[in-house]
């Protein structure tokens, strides 16, 4: 069988030109002295142009100097780094440096594009941090429910004890005073357990009701603060009538981003709640407006008998009430405090005896983009 004639400078010429790597080769003076195809389409220059450059291969000093560094190591190493090619655009290489001993040739140079991997693996590292921030935000959703469950069981336990003493004591007397049968006592025992039975009841609706807020929030909406406050008074226009109370609006209120009927719940609670602490005051008066120091904050203001500050900071607690004797279950301002969270918001008191008292709360203000997108 006759043998073919191999000619390996051609072979070897043919697989240099056509290896999908980039390859070159370093003089003395540390210049590209030889490179395929896809080393210049790597980094962008021909091969005169890779001549002429001060710092070749790559333009890149740095990249330059650790070529130097491992060629005077005598150790074949590889690195990673960025070149930037001629047109601005900006690669990622990896780079491999062979030291040779010819006299002429000193390296070998091996490169390859892995910006595509790098992309991936940093897309991979964003979803990552993405899933750990939502696992760390539902870890935290999760704790501050459990929290809030544990908050509102021991409220109902400790808050409808008093009204179950109460029905159980006269529950006694009902019993005794049946058998004796004193018809005048009977029926005062039995209208102070229907009043026992009328608070648990309303206790009950309310604890109820806030545990919905955070469930049911209701759609967010771009809204004039302004028709918020005149939905409120709306809905209490018979208490301020019957209290002869004056309701001051300030004409220059923002829209805000929220739960339209939720805003309204809250102005509904504070203008109840301003009624109700107005005390003998000859001429009540409420204003409602907004104030800008670096954020809108909103307020409800009224000229009632005023909360002493010892009791500030428990007055938004559930069921709380100054006074035991008051109307109501106490469940006004636990109420508003938990809309305004909701809402990311912020709520506070301003107030002494006898200097009325000041409801003050935040609410995302709408931002003109969101103006745009409703309308």
């Amino acid at each position: 069988m006759e043998e073919r004639e191999i000619n390996q400078p051609a072979i070897f010429r043919y697989l240099f030109e056509s290896l999908p790597v980039g390859v070159a080769y370093l003089d003395r003076d540390c210049r590209v002295a030889l490179a395929n195809p896809a080393f210049t389409s790597i980094t962008g220059r021909e091969m005169e142009e890779i001549n002429r450059t001060e710092n070749p291969p790559f333009g890149d000093r740095e990249a330059r100097s650790r070529i130097l560094d491992i060629l005077n190591s005598a150790n074949s190493s590889s690195f990673e780094h960025i070149c930037t090619r001629p047109d601005g655009e900006r690669v990622h290489l990896r780079t491999w440096v062979h030291p040779l001993s010819s006299c002429h040739i000193v390296a070998q140079i091996i490169c390859m594009d892995i910006t595509k991997e790098e992309e991936k693996e940093a897309m991979l590292r964003s979803s990552h941090r993405t899933l750990e921030k939502l696992v760390s935000d539902r870890t935290s959703e999760l704790k501050s429910k459990n929290e809030e469950m544990e908050w509102l069981l021991y409220t109902i336990s400790h808050d409808l004890r008093a009204p179950l003493l109460t029905i159980s004591g006269f529950l006694g007397f009902l019993k005794e005073d049946t058998r004796t049968g004193d018809t005048r006592r009977i029926e005062d025992d039995l209208r102070v357990i229907e009043t026992a039975v009328n608070s648990i009841n309303a206790m009950l609706e309310d604890t109820l009701k806030i545990s919905r807020i955070g469930r049911i929030l209701g759609s967010r909406e771009c809204v004039p603060f302004a028709d918020i406050v005149n939905e409120a008074l709306t809905l209490t226009r018979e208490k301020l009538v019957s209290r002869g109370v004056e309701v001051v609006v300030d004409a220059d209120l923002p829209e805000v981003y929220a739960s339209r009927i939720r805003a309204v719940e809250v102005l509904v609670n504070l203008i109840d709640n301003s009624v109700k602490y107005m005390g003998d005051q000859r001429k009540p008066q409420i204003h409602i407006g907004c104030k800008r120091n670096g954020e809108v904050v909103f307020y409800v203001r009224d000229n009632g008998i005023g909360i002493d500050p010892k009791h500030h900071s428990n007055v938004f607690r559930l069921f709380y009430k100054i006074d035991s004797r008051s109307e109501g279950t106490g469940s006004g301002l636990a109420i508003v405090k938990k809309i305004i969270e909701t809402h990311s918001g912020r709520v506070w008191i301003e107030s002494e005896p006898g200097k009325g008292c000041t409801v003050l709360f935040t609410l995302p203000v709408a931002s003109r983009e969101k103006s745009t997108d409703q309308r």
